[in-house]
């Protein structure tokens, strides 16, 4: 739909349900259709997202809007909201139907079965293919190319990708950071992994950036990352660029 039809669209619909204080305005965003600011008094509309839209989706997302403008900053997508979008005629459902046109990311994921997903921003952590298994699995996990080309991951994502291949070359390693009974596949993987730290313990970031050197204790031990309280901020960072603090 025209961007100008598309605000005129909105416009009259915003002022036939008491919105006519409020203001309309476009913006870039390539992953949500609309946006409501309750701050400012402003409804959003993707221009890119409007522009592949038809007249009836664009109509749904206003309405969208203009619901959850209704029924208040709280409401969220709960039933205060719904009942009120169905009472304007919208939708109640939280996103666009899974046919609705939509802009591809840049970032391709291919996982070694050929399945694919895409990503408008640099991925940050390591996935596996869901329709492979609905579990993370190693061996199903995503090769990332940008724009069509291969591109080299930043250090985290490095680190968390070395330590998933050695937790899967050494299953039995717990805190002890021992291997498991049987054959070592160490010329694969390289050396068993460190032992894992126990929540509580006290620990250095030692990836580069502006957590870099920062001593906080583990909360919490996920999949394939620690999360560790630093003063008033928790981070997630990969075992593998972790180091114990004894003492």
């Amino acid at each position: 739909m025209e961007l100008m039809q598309a605000r005129e669209l909105a416009r009259e619909a915003m002022d036939a349900h008491g919105l006519s204080d409020w203001g309309l305005r476009f913006d870039r965003a390539v992953r949500r259709a609309g946006a409501c600011r309750y701050g400012d008094r402003v409804i959003s509309l993707s221009a890119p997202l409007t522009r592949l839209h038809d007249e009836a989706d664009v109509r749904d997302t206003v309405l969208h809007e203009i619901a959850h403008a209704l029924a208040g900053p709280r409401a969220g997508h709960g039933p205060r909201w719904r009942e009120t979008a169905r009472s304007i005629g919208a939708s109640p459902q939280r996103c666009l139907p899974e046919d609705a046109p939509r802009i591809p990311g840049r970032w391709l994921g291919v996982c070694p079965q050929g399945h694919t997903i895409d990503r408008h921003r640099r991925p940050s952590r390591v996935i596996s293919c869901r329709r492979c298994a609905p579990g993370f699995r190693a061996d199903a996990v995503f090769e990332w190319t940008y724009d069509g080309r291969p591109v080299a991951m930043d250090a985290a994502y490095q680190a968390e990708l070395a330590s998933l291949a050695r937790a899967d070359a050494h299953p039995g390693a717990g805190a002890s950071g021992g291997a498991s009974g049987g054959s070592s596949t160490g010329a694969t993987y390289g050396e068993a992994p460190p032992a894992r730290l126990a929540v509580g313990s006290r620990a250095r970031i030692t990836a580069g950036g502006r957590w870099s050197g920062q001593i906080g204790q583990v909360i919490k031990r996920g999949r394939t990352r620690y999360h560790l309280r630093c003063g008033r901020h928790v981070v997630t960072v990969p075992f593998a660029l972790v180091e114990e603090v004894r003492g």
